[in-house]
């Protein structure tokens, strides 16, 4: 659609002063007559009598399907009219069967070739974008007339009868298809079509490779034959046309900082080593080869760098002021290796504290292939992360990591009774520094777990700021409030910031005090004085009713006698 042809229809001599028409149909009436020469032009139609080339020369634009069909050239006569018939067939405005596809990258420049025969060699050629004949050339990107046009360059070459065209600087907006087309006498030209897809990043295929922190790590590169004696190169990320110029290294230097590469010809594969890995090398990389075409050629990978990481992982809890030994298995043919206890987050850059302390002594274990390291007098510095093992390399399962607690043990400790059912004041003495710092009192065996007591309505603290230290008031003691009692100012238990309190509740009995704490003391002071008791009262009892028959008995004799 919106295209046109023209239609040529030669006559006979004698017949160039005749008015010529094209028509229709069966051309039976003047409505069957298009257009005629004595008009030139009519509607969408336009004619031309070339006289001295006795050719009748119709031209119809913007074509649809409806103008397919049989048409007829008339030459008017006084008689009987010469007709010539021409029948007019469309097909879609659409290029082509075949299509050529071809692949670059942004940035950089493609080129596409367009082959031709030798009788138009000086024929006009040009290119254009999309996939309609009719329009091409009217929207052509360049012609063989101008050669350079932007991004775009025509050249023609007679010789191998053949144009290039060459677009340079290419973005993903370059993608689509494009026509190659080559002028001729007749109303359709000769056109190849291209398609081109600009892709933003590399590459379809990726490489995936692990590993971990402080190791090396060898990524290899295969290429053609041809490439053996070409420039190789590896860069980070996924631009190809950017890579060459941010080349981490290349087959000319062959050694940069942490960089190293190695091309093995034989094999068509050039190898590139990284060392002393960190997390930040992970990401993805280009291995190019340069080539003498538009675009090098890429292989992608993906280097994914792994946390420095053990396999075994243990945590272990001292006590301040305690000795403590730390176990560090090994391998058994490290049994001669040096062994070694390190301190850090990160073993790259962990502290060795056999050597650098005195207070930690390393021990082997040469028959349990494990060796030990006990430090005698533990510190609340000392918390934190450990490494040890046998392997200068630190290849993984060949050290352990350590996660060490210290915990405090109380310095002030103290002892309280209490009476149930009465009051009882606890007081806890804090340094000045900790004025204002929120008071505490919990429950339980362990600092660590204890239960805040606070809470209860029953206990009620009073700061007396005067004395630093401040009062934990229980209003009426239960039994059940015996046990131990922290209490202090300090959230992180630093040692001499607390108090340990060991609280007994007895009961007030008439008998005397018993203690709650021990239910055996119930047996010893109550249960066996009531049953002792029981027993005296149940033999008065008994000696008094024998008493009582007794003096009845002798009553009654007394009587009997009388």
């Amino acid at each position: 659609m919106g295209s046109k042809v023209k239609i040529s229809c030669p006559y006979d001599k004698g017949y160039e002063s005749y008015e010529k028409y094209l028509c229709k149909k069966d051309c039976g009436s003047d409505d069957d007559v298009l257009i005629k020469t004595s008009e030139s032009q009519k509607n969408k139609y336009r004619i031309n009598d070339d006289k001295t080339a006795r050719i009748v020369k119709t031209t119809i634009s913007d074509l649809h399907s409806t103008d397919a069909g049989k048409y007829w050239c008339g030459v008017s006569k006084n008689w009987k009219d010469i007709y010539t018939e021409v029948k007019l067939e469309l097909v879609p405005d659409s290029c082509c069967n075949s299509v050529t596809k071809i692949e670059s990258y942004a940035g950089y420049s493609v080129s596409f070739s367009c082959p031709y025969e030798s009788q138009y060699q000086n024929n006009l050629k040009y290119i254009c974008r999309g996939t309609r004949p009719s329009m091409c050339l009217q929207q052509e990107l360049i012609t063989s007339y101008n050669k350079q046009h932007g991004r775009f360059r025509l050249d023609d070459d007679n010789m191998s009868t053949k144009f290039t065209t060459k677009i340079s600087s290419l973005t993903q907006r370059d993608s689509g298809r494009y026509l190659c087309g080559i002028q001729r006498n007749s109303d359709l030209h000769l056109f190849y079509a291209f398609e081109l897809k600009v892709k933003d990043r590399c590459c379809d295929t990726v490489t995936n490779i692990e590993s971990y922190e402080g190791y090396s790590e060898s990524i290899n590169c295969p290429y053609e034959n041809q490439y053996q004696n070409s420039l190789k190169y590896i860069c980070r990320g996924n631009q190809p046309s950017t890579c060459l110029q941010n080349a981490l290294i290349t087959s000319k230097d062959r050694e940069n900082g942490r960089f190293s590469l190695n091309d093995v010809k034989m094999s068509r594969i050039f190898t590139v080593t990284i060392s002393s890995l960190t997390q930040s090398d992970s990401g993805h990389y280009l291995c190019g080869v340069q080539t003498n075409s538009d675009h090098d050629v890429f292989s992608a990978v993906e280097l994914r760098v792994k946390e420095w990481c053990c396999v075994r992982s243990t945590k272990i809890t001292g006590t301040v002021g305690q000795p403590l030994t730390l176990q560090c298995p090994y391998p058994q043919q490290h049994q001669d290796n040096r062994k070694f206890l390190c301190k850090g987050d990160h073993r790259n850059s962990c502290r060795d504290m056999v050597t650098s302390q005195n207070r930690f002594a390393l021990q082997g274990g040469i028959y349990s292939n494990s060796f030990s390291v006990t430090i005698t007098k533990l510190e609340e510095a000392d918390a934190g992360t450990y490494w040890c093992g046998s392997d200068s390399q630190w290849r993984v399962g060949n050290y352990t990591k350590i996660q060490l607690s210290v915990e405090f043990c109380c310095v002030k400790s103290t002892k309280i009774n209490g009476t149930v059912g009465q009051p009882l004041t606890l007081q806890c003495p804090y340094p000045p520094q900790h004025r204002d710092n929120r008071k505490f009192l919990c429950k339980g065996d362990q600092h660590n777990s204890c239960m805040d007591m606070t809470n209860q309505s029953r206990f009620t603290v009073h700061d007396n700021v005067s004395s630093s230290s401040f009062l934990v008031m229980i209003a009426e003691l239960e039994a059940a409030d015996a046990g131990t009692y922290w209490c202090g100012s300090d959230s992180q238990w630093k040692i001499g910031n607390y108090t340990k309190m060991e609280l007994s509740v007895f009961l007030q009995h008439t008998l005397g005090t018993l203690e709650t704490n021990n239910p055996a003391l119930y047996v010893v002071y109550v249960v066996t004085p009531v049953l002792l008791l029981m027993c005296v009262l149940f033999i008065l009892y008994k000696y008094r009713c024998s008493t009582v028959k007794g003096d009845e008995a002798t009553s009654r004799n007394t009587q009997n006698k009388l």
